[in-house]
C-alpha cells in the first residue's frame, strides 16, 4: 500500500512542473507587456524571456504527456486490485492535479504558448 501512495504522490507532482513554468511565463509576459497576452498577441517567440522559459516548459510539457496515460493507467489498475480496501486521497489529489494540467493544456494559455 505504501508504494501506491508514494506512486501517486509522484504522479500528482508531474503536472506541477508543467503548470508552474507556463503559468510563470505567461504572467511574466504579462508585466513586461502592461496587459496578459492573448492568441497571437504578441507571439511569445518575439518575447526576450522566450528562451529562458521554453526549455523548461517544453520539457515538463512532455513529461506530464507521458505521466497523464500511467496515471490513468496505475489508477485503474489500483482500482481492480485494492476494490476493497482503497484509500481515495492519493488518487484524488493526484487526480485534481492531472485535471489541473489537463485545464491549462486545454485553455488560452497553452493555445498562446503554443501560437
Amino acid at each position: 500500500m505504501k508504494y501506491w501512495n508514494i506512486i501517486f504522490c509522484i504522479l500528482g507532482i508531474l503536472p506541477l512542473g508543467f503548470v508552474i513554468p507556463i503559468l510563470l511565463f505567461y504572467f511574466h509576459a504579462g508585466q513586461l507587456l502592461g496587459r496578459l497576452p492573448r492568441y497571437n498577441q504578441p507571439d511569445p517567440k518575439e518575447l526576450d524571456i522566450y528562451s529562458d522559459y521554453s526549455p523548461l516548459v517544453d520539457l515538463t510539457g512532455k513529461i506530464w504527456l507521458i505521466s497523464f496515460p500511467v496515471w490513468l493507467i496505475l489508477t485503474i489498475t489500483y482500482l481492480i486490485f485494492r476494490r476493497k480496501h482503497i484509500q481515495w486521497t492519493p488518487i484524488a489529489i493526484s487526480g485534481a492535479l492531472q485535471l489541473l494540467g489537463l485545464i491549462i493544456l486545454l485553455s488560452g494559455i497553452f493555445q498562446w504558448y503554443i501560437d
